[in-house]
């Protein structure tokens, strides 16, 4: 017990002291988007590759998180990006995602292949 405490105490001590300071800052709020297919795709099981979607505007300093909880029946989403990756500090634009099949199947232009969390941050 006394060394559970102890840590605690130890932790306590450092958030005070601003000990390991963050260089971004965090808004408590964020926006949940779906990411969904701009195109059919065909998958066979194991296959990974790049699938159009409806474009998801990410702001400057904004912070992408894809869900783990997998949001189609064949496959999960891994990334998405844009044809030319711009800086963080920049106007983004997902224009495709990466795509893993775990079973043979199609995705369908406007199925739901994900969900991206956004936070948006400061410099």
């Amino acid at each position: 017990m006394f060394k559970i405490v102890g840590r605690i105490k130890e932790i306590e001590e450092e958030l005070k002291e601003n000990k390991y300071p963050g260089k971004i800052k965090l808004e408590v709020l964020g926006k949940k988007e779906c990411i969904i297919a701009d195109e059919d795709a065909e998958f066979k099981a194991g296959e990974v590759k790049a699938i159009k979607i409806k474009k998801i505007e990410l702001l400057p300093y904004t912070i992408s998180i894809i869900s783990a909880y997998a949001k189609h029946s064949i496959g999960t989403t891994l990334s998405i990006g844009e044809e030319t990756p711009m800086p963080y500090g920049s106007k983004r634009i997902g224009e495709y995602a990466i795509f893993a099949a775990v079973k043979d199947g199609i995705v369908k232009k406007g199925d739901v292949i994900g969900n991206l969390l956004l936070l948006h941050g400061k410099e």
